[in-house]
């Protein structure tokens, strides 16, 4: 993704080195060297204080890659000192910073982490918690893989022209959106801003595909309809496969090990994901209809799960919404049945008039959502009882 002419270093050295090197083969060649300087910001550590041996707050990306113990992390840190009274700061630090050593994160987490924080500035304090996050999402990704796999492999997943497919807006609408993700990641590479690459990637894969994709794939994979079924498959496989190509990049091995899985599904044939071509954005793939109605399926499903939160409803309950309209979508029953399914609702009523109730009431656009339930009006005053006698118990301790 970097021009050929193109030189990495770092701030501190840019006249020293960088306009010598420029300098001097202009003189006996009359050619520039490279056109383009990346220059990586300064690695601080969590504190915003540089890294010095003396300091004992350098890290070693092995250590990071692989863990170490806290008893190795402090043998190596305190190897080679120049100074002796220097041991004794070194090792109050580490035992403050990592009492149990550094855990592994492994080499993709790491690469991401410093890819998210490869923004212009010129420092950049580094936290261990990031590439705990981070190692979180290669987590993520390989569970969304396994399930893309158990529910595609040995079936058909679109590849044959002649059988039907149908697509509902949810399908389009990830397709729609893997278009957008692909261009902001052709943008962020041409303007060297990598943090920016990796964190539309990140959402995409985290917020959209695995988060609300992946789970509505479920829904359509039941549907009677195998053209549907069909459709879902196919769209699983093809986008996982467009993110993994995304990734690569930023975390080779996960995407690489993966990637020999899904590309056959996809309908992909090579050797290895490095050989691939980028994924390119296509416009015309981008549907802003199905967005439209994607957004409000996720707003219907938001205030639905949100009341069933506030009423301390547990997710293991199914439980009967009402609702004053429609959800302005093009498929009010594809978009009812989703809703349903994600917030576990036993209905989903469209009435005229809500119920003369205190129960609570959400607003939706035009729209209002009542959680129903009911109760047992003894039982409950019994349970608010309890309640009140718990409280005023720790309010006179």
């Amino acid at each position: 993704f970097l021009p050929s002419s193109v030189l990495v270093t770092g701030n501190d050295i840019i006249f020293f080195w960088v306009a010598r090197m420029i300098m001097m083969t202009l003189h006996f060649t009359d050619r520039v060297p490279f056109r383009h300087v990346y220059i990586n910001a300064i690695v601080r550590d969590a504190d915003g204080e540089k890294m010095s041996k003396s300091k004992g707050n350098t890290i070693d990306p092995l250590d990071l890659i692989d863990g170490i113990s806290f008893d190795g992390l402090l043998q190596k840190s305190t190897v080679g000192l120049l100074k002796g009274e220097h041991k004794e700061r070194i090792e109050k630090y580490v035992k403050s910073h990592y009492p149990s050593g550094i855990p592994s994160f492994g080499a993709d987490a790491v690469r991401f982490t410093f890819a998210s924080l490869a923004s212009f500035a010129i420092t950049l304090n580094f936290d261990l918690n990031r590439c705990e996050g981070y190692r979180n999402f290669c987590n993520k990704l390989w569970n969304a893989a396994r399930f893309v796999l158990m529910n595609t492999e040995g079936k058909d997943c679109g590849l044959d022209d002649k059988l039907p497919v149908k697509l509902s807006f949810i399908d389009r609408w990830i397709v729609s959106q893997l278009q957008r993700v692909e261009a902001q990641a052709e943008q962020g590479f041409a303007e060297y801003r990598f943090d920016n690459v990796a964190n539309a990637i990140y959402r995409f894969v985290w917020d959209e595909y695995c988060d609300w994709y992946v789970e509505l794939a479920k829904l359509q994979l039941q549907n009677p309809d195998q053209a549907v079924q069909r459709g879902a498959r196919r769209t699983l496989v093809r986008v996982l496969e467009s993110a993994l190509r995304l990734l690569h990049p930023i975390t080779p091995f996960i995407t690489e090990e993966l990637w020999q899985m899904v590309a056959p599904l996809a309908g992909k044939k090579g050797d290895t994901i490095m050989l691939q071509p980028y994924p390119k954005s296509q416009p015309e793939k981008i549907d802003e209809a199905a967005e439209r109605d994607m957004a409000v399926l996720k707003e219907w499903t938001v205030a639905a799960r949100n009341l069933r939160s506030e009423a301390k409803i547990p997710p293991s309950e199914k439980i009967t919404f009402y609702r004053t309209a429609d959800p302005m979508v093009s498929d009010t029953a594809t978009t009812t049945a989703a809703i349903s399914f994600l917030a576990r609702l036993s209905g989903f009523e469209k009435r005229e008039v809500l119920p003369d109730s205190n129960a609570p009431v959400a607003v939706v656009g035009n729209a209002r959502l009542m959680l129903h339930k009911e109760v047992d009006a003894a039982a409950e005053g019994e349970r608010v009882r309890r309640e009140i006698a718990r409280v005023e118990g720790e309010t006179e301790k």
